[in-house]
């Protein structure tokens, strides 16, 4: 004990600095738990998902869904995955289908849908037709906001370069 005592009469500085960053260790330790370890067991939506439980979409319904789908003669495959509060449509369809067509068989797909769970859940279509030796096909997506009236779709035009600009350009060089 004498020695401690003597230690700290001859290096006083050096024993408050070393007492300072003990305490500070032990402060970002602490921190450091906390945010990793003491929140990691919430779910990963936090209250994001408060009253899902009343719009729940059950397994049966969403298959029942697909099947509604497909049923549709111009529909080849159609998949439906909720993740949270949005819920995601894809559909294959068969050629030749005009994106109009498409488009039709999305915005009928929500009527399969209650009004709350329309009022809650958002959605995301993608629709898709290959292209063969008769069409062009297609690839587009759509969504409907929860507070949205209608889907919008994005702008599915295709970047045609002018080739008449492109031979100038490479001729004037």
């Amino acid at each position: 004990m004498k020695k401690l005592k003597r230690l700290y009469t001859e290096h006083r500085v050096f024993a408050i600095l070393m007492a300072l960053v003990i305490v500070c260790f032990v402060l970002i330790g602490t921190v450091l738990m906390q945010c990793f370890y003491v929140g990691g067991n919430k779910n990963k939506y936090g209250d994001r998902l408060n009253g899902i439980d009343k719009v729940k979409l059950s397994s049966a319904f969403i298959k029942d869904t697909e099947s509604k789908l497909i049923s549709e003669e111009i529909v080849k495959k159609a998949d439906i995955i909720v993740t949270g509060k949005i819920v995601y449509i894809s559909m294959k369809f068969d050629a030749p289908t005009t994106l109009v067509e498409a488009e039709s068989v999305a915005q009928k797909s929500l009527d399969y849908f209650k009004d709350e769970e329309k009022n809650y859940y958002d959605f995301m279509f993608t629709l898709k037709e290959d292209s063969t030796e008769s069409s062009e096909g297609f690839l587009i997506s759509g969504s409907k906001n929860k507070n949205g009236s209608g889907l919008v779709w994005n702008n599915n035009t295709p970047i045609v370069e002018n080739t008449i600009e492109s031979t100038e350009k490479s001729d004037g060089e």
